[in-house]
């Protein structure tokens, strides 16, 4: 049987730096890679982890990589709004609040109410 090169409840630190950790998962790692290569051009060391599964979701590596960095981006393709980035900001700060040097940035859609009555829809 092939083993597959993830495991389920553990994250992959895409890169590794030292001045900021930005969490991601899904289609928008593709976006957070490209980011961290415009922030190495400009001198900022980004550590990027890929959150790979939601449920469970790998708190220790970002835990971790926040104690080392003291900065926090999440980023999601969700809205802002009830979206899981909410829910690592919360962990952070319960968890890992002595360790930020700045306030945890979110980076997600914006919140848009999704109409429900065809009057609405026109």
């Amino acid at each position: 049987m092939k083993k597959i090169p993830y495991e389920i409840g553990k994250a992959k630190i895409r890169k590794t730096g030292t001045d900021l950790t930005i969490v991601s998962y899904s289609k928008t790692m593709l976006t957070v890679e490209k980011a961290a290569e415009k922030l190495e051009e400009e001198g900022i060391s980004a550590e990027v982890i890929d959150l790979i599964t939601l449920s469970p979701w790998d708190k220790e590596t970002v835990l971790r990589s926040v104690q080392k960095t003291g900065r926090l981006i999440i980023a999601h393709e969700a809205v802002k709004q009830g979206g899981f980035g909410g829910e690592i900001a919360a962990t952070v700060a319960e968890e890992g609040f002595c360790y930020l040097k700045a306030p945890i940035s979110r980076i997600a859609a914006p919140f848009v109410p999704v109409p429900f009555a065809p009057e609405l829809e026109e």
